[in-house]
């Protein structure tokens, strides 16, 4: 316990010695750094905030109702380079940090002008830097700018979540319009093809007097029709995507296989299936229409293919008119909870935090400054006290002039 008061003592009482220079030290860099404080710039944080992005009639959606949300804006996205990315959120999120939004944002606020900066390179690197884009665990997205001017950090904040309700109202339209013409394509061809299915079908039953199947064929026909609707729309959709996506999209995989699955069905129901414990086939029925009489055959096959236009020109007609619909549509793509506005108080810098940490750091370099400067003292006072010392401080002396006599030397030649 005595050793420990004792070097304590000693420790407190070199303090005290050397004291002015700590105290010296201290005020001069505490007073540096509050200087330093009040000269910096004042920057200022102006936050906008978008709610979860909602996946009914808007961007999310892609093609309304036959495509699912999230999937067909994935599909818009993956020739952006976002793929991989899952939640609505996150694609959000992605989107904004985009080169294409940026660009808009440059442009819209002539940044290069207001930042001094000599490329576009350096504008965005700048824009980049003062922006943060962050997702909470609930999916809303959070557009944080910190920058001198706090009106132009709000303006930028607010710009961002404007310029991508402009990309997606864009997006959609473009989808839209591009669904809207493969299917106005199908719609004519199939009203073509009803008329003449309809007239085949109305000559056989003049000719050979017969108007009606049993029960059975019509439930046949009636899951025909269905299925193969179905796989027109698959395909439909596929086309209108094919364009703008490479073949290994997810979507168009899917599409593919659901496609696939319609065929197996359709093939099965046609010509049976190929299982001998079973003796039924596709949904069900006792006999495939490749196994009934000749002219019961004639007969299903063409109330099959008359069923078969019939639903595909019901079910595009009301796929096309959504798809107008969605091509025309301009309303907002996302919900803001909270638009920025210009910051009453700056976010940096923190001046009682700088002076703080200025007097602290200050504190302690003193304090080992001292102490260097006390051992110093007593290498000086009692040199025999400290022989290791000072041959390694000569040796230390000695290294430092042969590296300086090399230097000289190699430069003279």
């Amino acid at each position: 316990m005595e050793n420990r008061d004792h070097s304590f003592t000693s420790y407190l009482r070199i303090v005290m010695k050397w004291r002015k220079i700590v105290i010296r030290n201290v005020i001069i860099v505490t007073i540096l750094a509050l200087i330093i404080s009040l000269l910096l710039h004042p920057k200022f944080t102006a936050t906008a905030t978008m709610l979860p992005p909602s996946t009914e009639g808007g961007a999310l959606a892609g093609l309304t109702g036959m495509l699912s949300a999230q999937a067909a804006f994935g599909t818009s996205l993956s020739s952006l380079g976002f793929a991989g990315l899952t939640r609505p959120s996150d694609l959000f999120a992605a989107i904004l940090k985009s080169g294409r939004i940026k660009s808009e944002v440059v442009k819209r606020f002539d940044l290069q002008k207001k930042f001094k900066a000599k490329t576009m390179y350096d504008t965005y690197k700048a824009l980049t830097k003062i922006t943060k884009i962050n997702v909470s665990p609930e999916g809303i997205i959070e557009v944080s700018v910190t920058y001198q001017d706090k009106n132009l950090a709000a303006n930028l904040a607010n710009g961002f979540i404007e310029e991508l309700d402009k990309f997606n109202t864009e997006t959609r339209m473009t989808m839209g319009k591009r669904y809207r013409i493969f299917l106005e394509k199908r719609v004519n061809q199939t009203a073509k093809d009803l008329t003449a299915t309809e007239d085949s079908l109305k000559k056989f039953q003049e000719k050979h007097r017969t108007v009606a199947l049993d029960e059975e064929m019509k439930s046949v026909i009636g899951i025909i029709a269905k299925l193969k609707s179905e796989q027109v729309l698959r395909e439909i959709q596929k086309g209108a995507w094919a364009g703008a996506n490479d073949e290994n999209n997810p979507y168009i995989q899917n599409l593919d296989q659901q496609i696939k699955a319609i065929e197996k069905q359709l093939s099965a129901i046609e010509f049976g299936t190929q299982s001998k414990s079973s003796p039924q086939f596709g949904a069900g029925f006792s006999v495939p229409l490749s196994r009934l009489p000749e002219l019961a055959m004639e007969l299903a096959r063409l109330t099959r293919d008359f069923k078969v236009q019939e639903t595909i020109y019901e079910l595009l007609t009301q796929n096309f008119e959504q798809a107008k619909l969605m091509e025309l549509r301009d309303t907002p793509t996302v919900q803001i909870l909270d638009m920025a506005s210009p910051p009453e108080k700056k976010s940096w810098p923190k001046r009682s935090l700088i002076v703080i940490f200025a007097l602290a750091l200050s504190l302690a370099f003193s304090i080992l400054l001292i102490f260097i400067l006390e051992y110093n003292e007593d290498v000086k006072q009692n040199p025999s006290n400290h022989t290791e010392f000072i041959n390694f401080k000569n040796q230390l002396r000695q290294d430092v002039s042969t590296l300086k006599n090399h230097f000289r030397i190699h430069r003279r030649r």
